[in-house]
């Protein structure tokens, strides 16, 4: 009787572990985590934040570059018409006469045009 006392015994253990095996395998479901997915009105407006950041600094490059496009047709220009008055007086007085809007030139056109094309402008290489 002791062998079937021992035997029921290990049939009904391993029964049992079976049956907590079982249960672990497929009633031990992790839970869903919901993840709470608010869209932060934050992160898009930091999006557009930084995109008008960056349009900004692409402006501001942009007119960085004209700003020395422009110094470098200044001094293009100053220095033709410095050339021209060493080299080529006549063409001088016709480019003062032209620009001036005279049928003669005169020192007093050339004066009205040195002071109206170098208002603002530090280099006077004239």
């Amino acid at each position: 009787m002791e062998n079937k006392d021992r035997s029921v015994l290990i049939i009904g253990a391993m029964v049992s572990l079976v049956g907590v095996l079982v249960s672990l395998m497929y009633f031990n479901d992790k839970p869903n985590v919901v993840i709470a997915t608010n869209i932060c009105k934050e992160d898009s407006l930091q999006k557009v934040i930084n995109q008008l950041q960056v349009d900004i600094e692409t402006i501001e490059d942009g007119w960085d570059n004209k700003e020395k496009r422009y110094e470098e047709i200044l001094f293009e220009y100053e220095y033709g018409l410095s050339q021209l008055k060493q080299y080529h007086l006549e063409s001088y007085r016709d480019f003062h006469r032209i620009i001036g809007h005279k049928e003669r030139y005169n020192i007093e056109t050339e004066r009205e045009n040195k002071k109206r094309l170098n208002h603002g402008n530090s280099m006077d290489l004239w």
